[in-house]
């Protein structure tokens, strides 16, 4: 009982000090507090991401988006396996995402597609579009898999 109110005494005084020793002013502190409250309420808002090893899952809505208010990730990549891997398991918690088209310029090279489907069940199709020549443009090329118009 004597800890207890040792402690909100303590608590009392810092916060004393703060506000009427004119080492913050109010308006201050409660716009620190405002920013603190919003911070949890906008917290509560994000969706649900599962974690289970190297892996990162979004939980499935009931609902899924349609392709109206989704859109399409479309990636380059060239000899950056490791990282590819990364970014497609960062992007499978993103809302609203209907699908990723990784245009593959590592001419020669297999993508890593029986590697990326080895990792565990994917929310989000992954597609890989293998090309002939090793092109900045070739992201820009028409790619009839594309549904969304985002």
């Amino acid at each position: 009982m004597v800890v207890k109110k040792n402690f909100y005494l303590g608590c009392c005084r810092f916060t004393r000090r703060l506000i009427g020793g004119g080492i913050l002013p109010s308006y201050l502190v409660m716009a620190i507090l405002i920013v603190f409250i919003v911070g949890a309420a906008l917290t509560t808002l994000l969706p649900k991401v599962v974690e289970s090893g190297a892996v990162v899952h979004r939980e499935q809505d009931n609902q899924r988006t349609d392709i109206q208010n989704s859109f399409t990730i479309i990636m380059q990549s060239y000899n950056r396996t490791d990282l590819l891997l990364k970014l497609l398991n960062h992007y499978q918690a993103v809302p609203n995402l209907h699908k990723i088209i990784v245009v593959w310029n590592s001419v020669g090279i297999k993508p890593p597609t029986d590697l990326w489907d080895s990792l565990g069940p994917h929310p989000i199709p992954v597609l890989f579009k293998e090309q002939t020549a090793n092109r900045m443009r070739n992201r820009l090329e028409p790619i009839p898999e594309l549904e969304t118009k985002g």
